[in-house]
């Protein structure tokens, strides 16, 4: 069985923290862009990205050493069959996108065109949250990633994490990288903790630069956790995938609809599990969970011949 996946557990460097979805007062977060950056400095990120809407924040001056700031912007545009709107989130773009925020006649695709053309990454935010469906996805085409966790979804409405919705385009033959992010608001109702420094992607770099971060972003080099670690994932030539990783409850291994397999822990955290892989598997994903029920995503690995 040949598996093809982009490995940043074999790439040269260290592993960098990020959060490329954030809200500030310069659109509709109740921060200011200066707190939020303290807000993850202080956490222990290595990166944050400010995605307002309708416009990209201003940030020169607020990184330094350690810390870097990527541009961004989040924009809703066109129209599920639902009746909602897609949220796109451009990631590594210097100007304000040319088109108007929600605005439910412009068609997404050429969003996602549009950020492609100029560098950027376009990830398609919280598809749970936005009442998309698999149709839906499927008439988007090229947007490199999709959110498979959204902290701010989540904590407001129970609908942050958009696993299904994944697979779904997955078994369907797109294929994509998988983001967690925090979508930070800041709506700071006392029965919700703060939707900051909740999920991250942990991106593995040579160095904290905006190219090289942006780079590897750009080829997969990273996996999304809300908690656990993945130490290594190795895939055997005869297809065996072994993953290692923070003690844990479970490790799963996601693939085509009811193929893959989940790992227990039964006398003790589990911390290693190998899978060889099923017949009429298109893809595999590994998500690990702990014991808290946090959880961390690998990119799929997608399988030939």
């Amino acid at each position: 069985m040949k598996r093809r996946f982009v490995n940043p557990f074999k790439a040269p460097g260290r592993w960098y923290k990020g959060n490329v979805h954030a809200h500030t007062t310069l659109s509709d977060g109740t921060r200011t862009p200066e707190k939020l950056v303290e807000i993850y400095r202080d956490a222990r990120y290595d990166f944050l990205s400010v995605t307002d809407h309708s416009v990209v924040a201003d940030t020169k001056g607020l990184g330094g050493p350690g810390f870097l700031l990527v541009p961004g912007e989040e924009i809703c545009v066109g129209r599920s069959h639902a009746g909602t709107l897609y949220h796109l989130v451009a990631l590594g773009v210097d100007e304000t996108l040319p088109f108007t925020d929600f605005d439910r006649g412009l068609d997404p695709q050429r969003v996602v065109d549009h950020v492609n053309e100029t560098g950027g990454v376009p990830i398609l935010a919280h598809p749970y949250w936005s009442g998309l469906s698999h149709r839906d996805m499927m008439m988007l085409d090229r947007y490199h990633g999709v959110e498979i966790y959204n902290t701010s979804c989540m904590y407001e409405r129970n609908t942050g994490l958009s696993a299904s919705h994944i697979d779904g385009v997955l078994a369907a033959g797109r294929r994509l990288r998988i983001y967690a992010v925090d979508d930070h608001h800041g709506a700071d109702r006392p029965t919700m903790p703060l939707d900051a420094c909740g999920a991250w992607i942990n991106v593995k770099a040579e160095s904290l630069s905006r190219e090289t971060i942006m780079k590897n972003i750009k080829e997969g080099l990273f996996y999304s956790s809300t908690g656990p670690e993945i130490k290594n994932l190795i895939i055997r030539e005869d297809g065996v995938i072994t993953v290692e990783c923070s003690p844990v409850k479970t490790i799963g291994f996601v693939s085509t609809p009811s193929l893959g397999m989940v790992f227990h822990a039964m006398d003790g955290p589990l911390t290693a599990a190998a899978y060889p892989g099923r017949p009429g598997e298109t893809y595999v994903r590994v998500e690990v969970t702990d014991y808290d029920g946090r959880t961390a995503w690998t990119n799929p690995i997608y399988n030939e011949g």
